[in-house]
């Protein structure tokens, strides 16, 4: 009854995806950010970001359980928890502590964040009021807490949360996609092994439902640790009988009912422990944590590229360009192809009888245009669908209209009427589309978009600012524009060169999705080399004037 219970919610709450888990490959390589010490647990945070601990601060013992081996009780370090940025190799540059007053004094590790990015689950020792609870048995256990995070990067609200228990631990949290549902670890009592995977509601009012054991289709009677969801596929790590020793990763499809845990293999798995994996499945790269003898520390970050092993899928999809008005086909139209990221993959003029046809990877959603001279464009959005991989699309033009000129039959009769006076006329000021910005640089004359601390995301206050510099484009195609972003004094200068960078290219990719060629964009990082106020290193600043420097402006290139 539980196994079906639980099939029936994820297919609730999960997009539902492929449920192939066996037909994958991986290749995997260590990371230059590990050292000799404990490095671990990565987790996503955001598109470009990735959090996770180590033990390089804190060689100083604790006697606690360690966060990785529930029930393998030894000393361990003292784990703090790092952010870096994910470069196109897959490294973790830019790598520094996250700075939070009340975590960093403990041992964390072991991330999840709400798909908001405003709430953070973690893992945590016990500890009441400052200092560390130890069980029955003389030993510090786990527990789960929850913070939210504020725009300048601080967790602050850290709540235990309810069902963490003194004679027990609790950890390895990850949500689900929506955020509805928790997946944790646990050693509670009435469990199937040393250490079971449970799984709780989040409501929408912020409180829990009861902790659920996620049955024995899932735990054995050895241990079970680090869930992390990717749609209807639910990864983990076990030591259970067929690993290849140690903790090895599985997966199992949670849609499908009979289902059972698959050993990801030996390209993967090693005869130590491997555990704490995470994929990000639209670039089929991801990292996990392992302490194989051949690595840097205890134990060490592993990226990976993940590759399908079954001969690529192809859809088909063809059609006939007509004239809307007389519904006959329409010769030399051109029809162009792109893909979901809005690169144009193919394009051609169709002949005499206004056929297409493309032949396209199954893995992604298309979209087609179609254009003729003399015609309002046509676009039709292509859903793949993997049971139609042949699909019949029909595009419909519809001729421009020609302004009809009035002609007016003058006679004896007509008097003319009496002339305007230019004073009678009212004249709307005009508005400049450029202005200087405080170095000279002509710019479009429109607000700076202003980021949060240490962030790149679009905050909704400068999505009018966006949707202004769209219209501008899309109004004056001539016009071409370089993004320029900076950032105010705080970090390093590398740091903020790359933070600024991600900035330029954040506002290009929404330019692009409204519809602006990618040719007539440009994105360029300053950092903090081009400060408009005195804010400057060792400068005391409010945090309004280090906002006016965290601003991104649209420098004119040509017009």
């Amino acid at each position: 009854m539980i196994k079906f219970f639980i099939f029936f919610l994820l297919s609730i709450v999960t997009q539902i995806g492929f449920s192939q888990v066996e037909n994958f490959t991986y290749s995997i390589k260590n990371l230059k950010v590990n050292t000799k010490y404990s490095d671990f647990g990565p987790a996503f945070f955001g598109p470009n970001r990735l959090v996770f601990a180590s033990s390089k601060l804190n060689k100083k013992l604790n006697h606690s359980k360690k966060n990785i081996n529930f029930n393998n009780r030894r000393e361990t370090p003292k784990y703090d928890l790092f952010k870096g940025f994910i470069d196109l190799d897959g490294e973790i540059n830019y790598d520094k502590k996250i700075l939070n007053n009340y975590t960093t004094k403990y041992n964390e590790s072991n991330v999840s964040f709400s798909p908001d990015l405003k709430q953070v689950y973690f893992t945590q020792n016990n500890v009441k009021q400052g200092k560390y609870i130890k069980d029955k048995s003389n030993w510090i256990n786990l527990k789960i807490y929850r913070a939210d995070i504020s725009t300048n990067g601080e967790w602050k609200n850290i709540i235990s949360l309810p069902f963490n228990n003194d004679n027990y631990s609790c950890g390895h949290p990850s949500l689900s996609e929506d955020g509805r549902i928790l997946f944790f670890t646990s050693d509670m009592p009435g469990g199937f092994g040393k250490s079971d995977i449970y799984w709780v509601t989040i409501n929408a009012n912020g409180t829990f439902g009861e902790p659920q054991n996620l049955g024995a289709h899932v735990n054995s009677t050895a241990r079970e640790n680090f869930p992390y969801v990717d749609g209807n596929i639910l990864y983990f790590s076990s030591d259970r009988n067929n690993s290849l020793g140690g903790l090895d990763i599985y997966n199992i499809a949670m849609d499908e009912i009979n289902s059972e845990p698959h050993n990801l293999g030996s390209n993967i798995n090693s005869p130590y422990d491997d555990f704490g994996f995470i994929i990000n499945r639209e670039k089929k790269i991801g990292y996990f944590s392992s302490n194989r003898p051949e690595g840097k520390g205890e134990d060490d970050i592993y990226f990976f590229s993940q590759k399908i092993k079954e001969p690529e899928c192809i859809q088909h999809v063809s059609g006939i360009i007509y004239d809307d008005n007389t519904k006959l086909p329409l010769e030399k139209a051109t029809i162009a192809i792109f893909s979901h990221d809005f690169i144009m993959i193919s394009s051609y003029q169709v002949d005499d009888n206004g056929k297409y046809s493309f032949n396209l990877a199954c893995r992604d959603n298309y979209s087609l245009k179609a254009i003729k001279n003399g015609y309002i464009k046509t676009e039709k959005d292509i859903f793949f669908h993997k049971n139609q991989l042949d699909q019949k699309i029909d595009l419909y033009l519809k001729p421009i209209k020609k302004p009809i000129e009035e002609k007016i039959a003058i006679t004896n009769d007509t008097k003319p009427e009496k002339p305007i006076k230019e004073k009678e006329i009212p004249v709307e000021k005009e508005v400049s589309l450029f202005k200087y910005n405080h170095v000279g640089n002509e710019i479009l004359n429109l607000k700076p978009i202003y980021f949060d601390l240490d962030e790149y995301y679009i905050t909704e206050e400068s999505f009018d600012e966006i949707t202004k510099a769209f219209r501008i484009l899309r109004d004056n195609p001539q016009i071409i524009i370089e993004v320029d972003s900076h950032t105010d004094c705080r970090a390093s200068d590398s740091y903020n060169l790359h933070l600024s960078t991600l900035r330029a290219k954040e506002v290009v990719k929404h330019l692009i999705k409204m519809g602006i060629p990618a040719y007539r964009l440009k994105a360029k990082g300053f950092g903090e080399t081009q400060l408009v106020n005195h804010c400057r290193d060792g400068v005391h600043c409010t945090e309004a004037e280090h906002l006016q420097n965290r601003r991104t402006e649209f420098l004119i290139i040509k017009k």
